[in-house]
């Protein structure tokens, strides 16, 4: 980087609290290649680094169209502050992690500014949808695939594209010891774990969870060894997302059940696990990168299901190591079917089976493998280096 004149400028936006991760891991590759002004739209991971921020985008994930509708006026004037920033500071990238439905809009407006852009989990990353693709491979100058698939369907539209893997191969993997970790969280480690992971969301902290306390104490009239664990993630203030810390720890008291709640060791809570109750999303990855067997459940407004149903074509499966392998792998409990005697019933079939943990196991093993190797982040974050010098010689040339 050292023929660039300046610093060279790049503008980062990640919605959610996984893009977030990996926007903040991929900044580290980045300032490991030199030294860059960056400019950012993520969580509290990205804040950490060496990079202005522009918006905490931590509390915009919004499931269902309620939630969606309540968070449409906020984004879209954010929206239309990071469209006129891209005019008026001109980055030299503009790099877009995830959340499609607003990053493609500033995707679309790097295009028609001649700002080159390169976009790291694309639209419909599992193809379901060829418009989207089809119009992402002609808004983008670089696509940064991480699923296998998602590189091949992006190779027919004709995108820039190329297979980067997966950060989540480095990324998701526990910090701690075993004994280590049951000390710090103050678990039995003679006793077994069940880890109960309802998501970061406060929608979900609020109609998850006490489903999953209610299949708790089901299993434990079954065997009362056992012990439990609810990872959020960790936040500087009172609130995980919205949601209170000191109203999660009332309910968790008030269930009076031994649970434990961990703040920002959720991979680590998944390895000392027998079994995972998990909300569907990127956390049901993470455990499947971990090897920890686990039923998926989700449930949202009856709303939401109805508009989904009318506007929608529903997926076949929602868990994601489910739709990669384009089979039910994975138990998943959804909507009206996510009860506490359902969700019980298909716990104590895995806890009492070693056989069905196995063959989970090697499930998730083959899962694993589209996602690729080691390194993705040092590879998209080649992928920027390369489009910052084309651009830097496209400048040289006017």
């Amino acid at each position: 980087m050292s023929g660039m004149a300046n610093r060279r400028k790049i503008l980062i936006s990640a919605g959610e609290t996984s893009g977030d991760i990996y926007a903040a891991a991929l900044i580290d590759e980045l300032l490991k290649c030199g030294d860059f002004e960056i400019h950012a739209v993520g969580g509290t991971q990205t804040a950490r680094r060496p990079v202005t921020m522009l918006y905490d985008s931590q509390n915009w994930a919004a499931i269902g169209y309620i939630e969606a509708i309540k968070q449409a006026p906020k984004l879209l004037l954010v929206l239309r502050n990071l469209k006129n920033l891209l005019g008026t500071m001109r980055p030299d990238l503009l790099i877009l992690l995830d959340y499609p439905g607003f990053n493609m809009r500033l995707a679309r407006e790097a295009t028609r500014l001649g700002i080159p852009s390169l976009y790291v989990f694309p639209p419909s990353k599992f193809a379901t949808n060829p418009a989207d693709v089809a119009d992402a491979a002609r808004n983008i100058t670089a696509v940064a695939a991480n699923f296998s698939f998602t590189h091949e369907v992006y190779k027919a539209a004709g995108a820039n594209v190329e297979f980067v893997g997966h950060p989540l191969i480095d990324l998701a993997r526990p910090s701690m010891e075993r004994e280590d970790a049951f000390r710090c969280f103050g678990l039995d480690p003679a006793r077994p774990v069940i880890g109960l992971c309802p998501g970061s969301r406060r929608s979900e902290l609020e109609q998850l969870l006490p489903l999953m306390l209610d299949t708790a104490r089901l299993l434990l009239k079954d065997d009362p060894t056992l012990q439990f664990a609810v990872p959020v993630i960790a936040t500087e203030g009172p609130d995980v997302y919205g949601f209170p810390k000191a109203d999660l720890r009332r309910q968790i008291e008030e269930a009076q059940l031994p649970v434990r709640i961990v703040e920002g060791r959720i991979y680590d809570v998944m390895s000392i696990s027998k079994l995972l109750l998990i909300s569907s999303g990127t956390a049901t990855l993470e455990a499947t990168r971990i090897g920890t067997p686990m039923v998926i459940v989700y449930r949202v407004s009856l709303f939401t299901e109805i508009v989904a149903r009318l506007f929608n074509k529903l997926p076949e499966f929602i868990g994601l190591p489910n739709i990669i392998l384009g089979r039910m792998a994975i138990p998943e409990l959804i909507q009206h079917d996510f009860t506490a005697e359902q969700l019980a019933g298909r716990a104590r079939e895995l806890l009492n089976d070693p056989a069905l943990r196995e063959r989970q196991k090697r499930d998730m093993a083959e899962a694993i493998a589209h996602l690729g190797t080691s390194g993705a982040c040092g590879r998209i974050a080649q992928m920027a280096l390369r489009l910052l010098k084309a651009a830097a010689s496209a400048d040289g040339a006017k």
